[in-house]
């Protein structure tokens, strides 16, 4: 929020006025300047443009609830004897002064290196240059995790979005979905078998990248499913929730030539890498870093401070909030990195998935508070978080 104010300069020579509304400080330091009513008229100015930016009244200038100090001759704000985060501006020109402020509180600082990561839409392209991104998951009960991802997806940039589901679950993602494109598995939920196999490498074979397991439940033998569906494919991977369940089976689902991006929480992590919850909190980046180096892929482990790692580089989340703990959440994030994955390196599209995870789930929270936050919150916010990260 911005307040500005502009105010004459010849009405602080009254010095009723002078006492009634400016505190001991701000008078002694107008005294010990040349033009002690430009001065003034200055402060006043910066405390008017401050009751705009806070959307308070005049009250608090007439009780001298706001002061206006001098650090180095710079002006600092105070409401109520507590300082106010605020970047306040004082201009003056022939016989008016001119009080500007703004309210730091809704500045939100945007990571240079994040802009730069961003990759630029050229105007010579259509929907195919932005991605095929499939979601591969759903059962009866679970249907809003593919939902969401794919909506994420398609809120991250991505051309085409199709959802695989099994077909018990279609026509509630059909009736839900209008951008999406639907593919139906003719099976009650994912289980291995030839035929459903068969199915899925059929609706994949044009895909980009595909994001499996949100909300794809404990099948008989989906590991093998899993497994079979890497080995038989040549696309990159956002491996979440039921995926990273049957990969924790068998390991050896990650030796393949395809770029994966793993997403565990310390949960499911502790289930992949066999170490215990415990031990992984007390060495979360060199166990997760080990774990990604060993593996040859780029792992996401969700915390209160994310880790993202290629064995190599790693980083720590900084921003995010607790009101993101709500279920969706994480297949929110699936679907975002999903659809940068198609225009970055597996690293970079987990490094900024992360990131605008995070941003879009700050502005939510700022808009509705932590407690009321929910995942589709995190998606309605994505574009106002692109938005910050083009400017």
């Amino acid at each position: 929020m911005i307040g500005i104010d502009i105010v004459s300069i010849k009405k602080f020579n009254k010095k009723k006025l002078i006492k009634k509304i400016f505190t001991e400080n701000e008078i002694a330091y107008a005294k010990s300047k040349v033009n002690m009513e430009e001065t003034l008229a200055g402060i006043f100015a910066a405390k008017e443009s401050i009751i705009k930016a806070h959307r308070l009244n005049l009250y608090y200038i007439l009780r001298k609830k706001i002061e206006i100090l001098h650090i180095e001759n710079a002006p600092l704000a105070l409401l109520k004897g507590q300082k106010l985060d605020y970047h306040i501006s004082i201009s003056h020109d022939g016989d008016y002064a001119v009080g500007v402020c703004i309210n730091r509180e809704d500045v939100v600082e945007i990571d240079s290196k994040m802009k730069n990561l961003l990759p630029k839409r050229n105007h010579n392209s259509h929907k195919g240059s932005y991605g095929r991104i499939g979601i591969l998951g759903g059962s009866p009960g679970m249907a809003g995790s593919v939902y969401m991802s794919s909506l994420a997806s398609m809120r991250s940039g991505a051309g085409l979005t199709y959802i695989i589901s099994p077909e018990s679950i279609s026509d509630i993602l059909a009736i839900k979905s209008n951008e999406q494109i639907i593919k139906s598995i003719p099976c009650q939920k994912f289980s291995f078998s030839e035929k459903i196999l068969n199915q899925i490498l059929m609706s994949i074979k044009n895909l980009d990248v595909l994001a499996l397991g949100p909300g794809m439940g404990n099948g008989e033998n989906l590991h093998i499913l899993v497994e079979k569906i890497i080995r038989q494919t040549n696309i990159k991977y956002v491996i979440d929730a039921d995926g990273l369940n049957a990969i924790s089976m068998n390991l050896s689902i990650l030796n393949s030539n395809n770029e994966i991006v793993l997403t565990p929480h310390i949960g499911e992590f502790s289930r992949l890498s066999g170490f215990s919850i415990d031990e992984i909190n007390n060495d979360r980046e060199n166990i997760a870093k080990n774990f990604a180096k060993e593996n040859k892929l780029v792992l996401v482990l969700k915390c209160d401070q994310t880790i993202v790692t290629d064995g190599n580089r790693i980083y720590v989340n900084k921003i995010g909030n607790p009101g993101m703990a709500t279920a969706g959440s994480g297949d929110v994030l699936t679907g975002i990195i999903a659809s940068l994955l198609h225009r970055l390196s597996s690293y970079d599209a987990a490094l900024l998935g992360v990131y605008l995870h995070s941003l879009s789930g700050d502005l939510a929270a700022k808009n509705l508070g932590e407690e009321s936050l929910i995942a589709t919150d995190i998606i309605n916010h994505l574009p106002h978080a692109f938005k910050l990260l083009r400017k």
